[in-house]
């Protein structure tokens, strides 16, 4: 078990939220991706590429660290779209290659940024352009593998999925917000706690998943009327 580190856990998870479009649900993936690679990815250097094309573009060539020929991509809201650029990649940038790519549900890549999950060593640049020139950028987390999903990281056949997502962990606190600590006055990882910090849309609830509002105002008024027959329990009522 890793030291915690809270901040650098959710800074790297929402990273990884961004790229998966909205991140994970507890029923379905949006986009459905496999989250392992996502995480995978992020984990290694320059492993997520993404691929932004501007509104203004027309056309642009992707070049490859292949040595093959480059990738001929049309941009307009009407050119290429999602399943061409994987075509064109697999024939010439990334060919031989294992690659996946998340749109996020995009059909076109006019006005969009997509995720390219490449293999570690992969290199993809634009090397001309026809109108304003598209960007391919390597996305980054800011903190650890060890410290978002420590569960995972050097265990091949653990596998992360939204309950990671949707949880942190932290070091147990007590009495006076004080750590739980062992006899001995140290921490361990048995003194770490895995816990939600983030709202999931479950598809339950009153109003269909965004359960919070309409469940928080029930709660409000059901102790405001307890408080009320409270008030009517007293001595000097009774007696």
């Amino acid at each position: 078990m890793a030291t915690p580190n809270l901040p650098n856990e959710q800074a790297t998870k929402a990273t990884l939220r961004s790229l998966t479009r909205g991140g994970v649900t507890p029923g379905d993936v949006n986009p459905p991706v496999d989250y392992a690679i996502m995480v995978n990815a992020i984990s290694t250097t320059s492993g997520i590429l993404e691929l932004s094309v501007p509104t203004g573009n027309t056309s642009f060539v992707i070049s490859g660290s292949n040595g093959l020929n480059s990738a001929v991509i049309t941009g307009t809201s009407t050119g290429t779209n999602v399943n061409g650029l994987i075509s064109a990649l697999a024939n010439t940038a990334l060919s031989g290659q294992t690659f996946f790519v998340n749109a996020g549900g995009a059909n076109y890549l006019n006005g969009t940024t997509t995720s390219i999950i490449v293999p570690s060593g992969a290199v993809l640049t634009v090397v001309s352009a026809t109108g304003t020139a598209p960007t391919i950028t390597a996305a980054a987390a800011t903190g650890t593998e060890a410290n978002a999903y420590p569960s995972y990281v050097g265990t091949p056949n653990a596998t992360p999925n939204w309950v990671d997502d949707a949880t942190g962990h932290s070091y147990q606190v007590g009495y006076a917000g004080q750590l739980v600590i062992n006899n001995n006055g140290t921490l361990s990882g048995a003194n770490v706690v895995q816990t939600q910090i983030r709202q999931i849309f479950t598809g339950n609830g009153p109003d269909g998943g965004s359960q919070t509002q309409q469940y928080a105002g029930y709660f409000a008024s059901y102790s405001g009327n307890l408080t009320q027959t409270g008030q009517k329990r007293t001595y000097r009522q009774q007696s």
